[in-house]
């Protein structure tokens, strides 16, 4: 490096900070502008840390060209730390998104997703038209974005391959903040606040790591479901030793009591209701010390330590089903309360004397060690079960954050036993488990059996406006190149409201379906133009005239033409077909039962119940004597129905645990045509449609249950298969080699996937694939290209 290229003279080396910012800037220049070209490895694996350490981690010193091959995997973790100095970052922030997520996805794969995730975090519902032609392709992309409509929140610190069951802040001797994680393998975790891993993870072979209690020292205790406290060494993440092991029980409870009148204890809660105190120094059993605890009922006990006021030590709060109450050492267990449901956590709060409790019906509870009472408020409507607890300061005052069975964090007063602010929403499933981070600004981190780990800025909370509130997606669908040639429409609902967009123009419609969720869609056509099928949570389906054929402008709501009622349940699946001159609707829905639907006469045909549980997905296979409906089941197996006859053959059970998801692979030349079954266990599974008899190895997706299939040809008219399910990647294989062509990375639970096969009449069509979930949607040409 030339003094040219650090345009500054020898003094200014003094500064590490500008040392790196001048290396990073060198750096720079050499990454190729074709991110198809693999940099330097010193550049993948190094320049974002150049950059984050000379301030200027932004798209400039860190190019687009470089990320797909970016293998320090810390992207994320830099910003986090780092925090935003105003810098350019659009594709540094859509990397990160995504980076927690990628896997050993190659670096086509990863260009591919880091494509899709910048076109939705800063397109959102812009229509194709207003998108600049040089801003619609990347070179090395497989896929053209056309349309977005995606608002994933962006607070993952780490994301694991196991479930996070417990979760602890501490501060090591030398005074380091960390958090600690114990997960459902008995598996210890140390990680920076920021999200980047600390040594390597410690292995208990026991039972899943549900309690984490930090001590002075370094020292940490663990408590598991087989029955055993385990005492680490914080700082290093060392197992010191086993301090209790409780066979055929569970540790139900862990906590620190410190009485006005002798030495601390910490206490272990069992599942059988037994109590052990043990030296918080030697953690040998206190023989003494049991002897005077309270007797419990053999039943779990949830277990904190509340501090009392004027130097009276702490009391114990125990909590068993409903029940709520206290213990002072030397004196009686009294009963201060009782919940409506079942407890699942208790907490100490600052305050002298004051605790909290949340409970399985949504309820959380405020308690007066002195007065032996409390107060029992309801969570905001609807109640869920309330899976944890933290206490944390917001804005300075005192607040309690609670986790949710809706996924869902909130922050309450605990002067008002109200809640603050609106929901903190981003976890997919359920926080399992809670943790406040000290500082200037202090942070709630939560852990969720999504398996990510995120954090949460509360500064400012109850006085800032609520975040918009992005609804999951519950049905999505395009029409098929025979329904219509014009605009690309896409129609969309979520829980609350269905909608019709207009991808080319940005022109959306609103569909009066009421006040019933759409559960699916379906597009065929009518005599008079384009005709869109609903179903809804009421069971009911009904359909809808979008407009004439040449028009389809959405300068009108669609008219309802019919209502369908038959399902006791709503319909989850719904497909049209055109059968001798007239066009079928088959419709499966959560009651197990399968309807044939005329809808020209909107008369129904026929009813089978074959299927034990719900019918989870329905596709249409094609042969010499006309079309047979395939139908997937949560009973595991695959039917077949012959719309005159009814059932045709026997079920295959297809060993899969469920089946959510079913296509039809057409017969490829010299091939026979196949059916797919996307199962549970995480597998595509590829049968003969003629006979059901298995095809070949089964394809692993390899991240969770596969809950949508499509097909479509590619080039040469090769069959393609797509899938996706709660892990947020969509697999495309090319079903004749058996091999995966590209993924496609979302970061989000996605539950609906359609393609639509490319223009016959273009020689340069792609397939468009639609992909929807929990974030929202997004719509886009898929380059198959060679491979």
């Amino acid at each position: 490096m030339t003094s040219a290229d650090t345009g500054a003279g020898a003094g200014r080396w003094g500064a590490p900070g500008e040392a790196h910012r001048l290396i990073a800037k060198a750096l720079a220049k050499l990454v190729a502008q074709d991110p198809a070209v693999p940099p330097h490895p010193y550049l993948s694996r190094h320049l974002a840390d150049h950059a984050a350490r000379g301030d200027v981690l932004d798209d400039a010193h860190v190019p687009l060209a470089v990320l797909p091959w970016e293998s320090s995997r810390k992207v994320r973790t830099l910003l986090r730390r780092t925090g935003d100095a105003g810098q350019r970052q659009e594709w540094l922030e859509a990397w990160a998104g995504i980076e927690p997520f990628l896997g050993d996805a190659g670096p086509g794969a990863r260009l591919t997703s880091l494509h899709l995730a910048h076109h939705a975090a800063t397109r959102r519902r812009t229509p194709l038209s207003a998108v600049p032609a040089a801003a619609r392709r990347l070179a090395g992309s497989r896929l053209t974005p056309l349309w977005s409509d995606w608002s994933a929140p962006d607070n993952v610190l780490a994301v694991t391959d196991t479930v996070i069951e417990s979760l602890a802040h501490t501060t090591t001797s030398d005074g380091r903040h960390l958090l600690v994680t114990g997960d459902s393998h008995g598996t210890l975790r140390r990680w920076e606040t920021y999200g980047a891993p600390v040594g390597a993870p410690s292995h208990t072979h026991g039972g899943a790591l549900q309690h984490l209690l930090p001590l002075p020292d370094d020292l940490l205790l663990s408590g598991g479901t087989d029955g055993t406290v385990r005492v680490w060494n914080s700082a290093r993440g060392q197992l010191l030793s086993e301090a209790v092991h409780r066979p055929r029980t569970w540790v139900s409870g862990l906590t620190l009591l410190t009485p006005a009148d002798g030495p601390p204890r910490v206490l272990v809660a069992h599942s059988d209701g037994h109590l052990t105190a043990l030296d918080p120094v030697t953690f040998q059993v206190v023989d003494d010390g049991a002897a005077r605890l309270p007797s419990l009922e053999a039943a779990p006990a949830i277990v904190t330590g509340v501090g009392l006021a004027r130097a009276q030590g702490t009391a114990l709060a125990v909590a068993q089903g409903r029940s709520v109450r206290l213990w002072r050492p030397g004196r009686d267990i009294v009963e201060v309360g009782e919940h409506p449901d079942e407890v699942r956590a208790v907490v100490d709060l600052p305050a002298p004397n004051q605790f909290v409790t949340c409970d399985d019906s949504g309820h959380i509870g405020f308690w007066d060690a002195t007065a032996e009472g409390g107060t029992v408020t309801a969570a905001p409507s609807p109640a869920r079960s309330l899976t944890a607890l933290v206490a944390v300061p917001v804005d300075g005052e005192p607040a309690v954050v609670s986790a949710g069975a809706d996924h869902v964090l909130r922050v309450w007063s605990t002067g008002t036993f109200r809640t603050v602010g609106g929901p903190l929403e981003g976890h997919t499933a359920a926080p399992l488990a809670l943790t406040a981070v000290p500082g200037d600004a202090p942070l709630v981190v939560s852990a969720g059996a999504d398996r990510t780990l995120r954090r949460w800025r509360l500064a400012g909370h109850g006085s800032r406006p609520a975040p918009q509130v992005r609804r999951s997606v519950t049905a999505a669908a395009l029409p098929g190149r025979s329904v219509t040639a014009g605009p690309l429409l896409v129609a969309v609902a979520d829980e609350e409201e269905a909608a019709l967009w207009n991808a080319d123009t940005g022109a959306r419609v609103p569909l009066p379906a009421g006040d019933t969720t759409v559960t699916a869609f379906a597009w065929t056509t009518a005599s008079d133009g384009p005709l869109l099928v609903t179903a809804h949570s009421d069971a009911g389906v009904q359909m809808w005239s979008v407009g004439p054929r040449a028009g389809l402008d959405l300068a009108d709501a669609p008219a309802r033409r019919g209502t369908l009622l038959s399902h006791s349940l709503p319909v989850q699946t719904m497909v049209a077909f055109p059968d001798g001159g007239r066009t079928l609707l088959a419709t499966g829905g959560a009651d197990g039962t399968l309807s044939l639907w005329d809808l020209g006469r909107q008369s129904r045909l026929a009813c089978w119940d074959d299927h034990m549980l719900s019918v989870r997905d329905l596709a249409v296979l094609e042969t010499g004597r006309g079309p047979l409906v395939v139908s997937a089941g949560a009973d595991g197996t695959l039917r077949r129905w012959d719309p005159a006859t009814g059932p045709v053959g026997t079920p295959v059970h297809c060993g899969q645990q469920g089946v959510h998801a079913v296509a039809v692979v057409p017969a490829a030349p010299g091939e026979r045509a196949l059916v797919a079954s996307g199962g549970e266990d995480g597998t595509v599974r590829l049968w003969d449609a003629g006979t059901l008899r298995p095809d070949g190895d089964a394809l692993d997706a390899a991240d969770g249950p596969v809950t949508a299939l499509t097909c479509f040809p590619g080039p040469d008219g090769r069959p393609h298969l797509a899938a996706t399910g709660p892990g947020g990647t969509v697999h495309v294989w090319d079903v004749t080699a058996r091999g995966r062509v590209t993924r496609i990375v979302t970061g989000s639970p996605l539950g609906v996937l359609q393609a639509r096969p490319a223009d016959g009449t273009d020689p340069d069509g792609h397939p468009v694939l639609l992909v929807a979930g929990k974030a929202g949607l997004s719509v886009f040409e898929l380059n198959l290209g060679d491979y």
